[in-house]
């Protein structure tokens, strides 16, 4: 809770088999009243796959609540209890039939946090292994697109990705593999 914030009261106004809708009614530290609607449902993981050729692995499926066709990092729910870097491997092996070696935390950010109490946790996936995807029925329409991660950054500026957890590690992703080929003694330095 905030400092100086009271809950005055909490009531669940519906609970659904994936999420819950709550309403609190909280007394700010100035004395003044609120009322804060917002859905609790579990925590969330994307799990961003660069190859050693520099591309990353997206999925094209379609997304009801969006009414549209996204591409996205694989990804889902992580299961009740569920370590959120297991969930990460879990959905790149369902959704991508892809087997990591390492996989590193990027962030853990919130999804909405004016409307739910829910956080994504992105990682970054690499010594990747092919196999075969184990995907759900409601992924069936699924499309696995290997896109080089420079080309990625530029679908994040011009719309071609929208869904904020794959942006969010693309460009981390992109900052760090920067950083990285920055520093090394064999790069090349602009202007040297």
């Amino acid at each position: 809770m905030i400092e100086g914030w009271t809950t005055e009261s909490s009531t669940v106004v519906y609970r659904g088999r994936r999420l819950v809708v709550r309403r609190d009614e909280v007394r700010r530290a100035d004395g003044s009243l609120g009322t804060y609607e917002y859905t609790e449902s579990v925590d969330g993981v994307r799990v961003l796959a660069l190859d050693d050729q520099g591309r990353i692995v997206l999925v094209e499926e379609n997304v009801h609540v969006c009414g549209e066709r996204l591409l996205m990092c694989p990804g889902g729910g992580c299961g009740k209890g569920e370590d959120p870097g297991a969930a990460a491997l879990r959905e790149l092996k369902e959704e991508a039939g892809l087997q990591a070696a390492e996989v590193e935390l990027l962030t853990s950010m919130w999804r909405m946090p004016a409307g739910a109490q829910t956080r994504e946790h992105l990682y970054l996936a690499t010594g990747l292994t092919a196999g075969e995807h184990q995907r759900e029925a409601s992924e069936a329409d699924m499309e696995l697109r290997w896109i080089p991660l420079v080309e990625a950054v530029t679908m994040c500026g011009d719309g071609r990705i929208t869904e904020a957890g794959t942006l969010v590690a693309v460009l981390l992703t992109a900052q760090r593999t920067t950083a990285a080929t920055a520093f090394r003694p064999d790069s090349t330095t602009p202007g040297a």
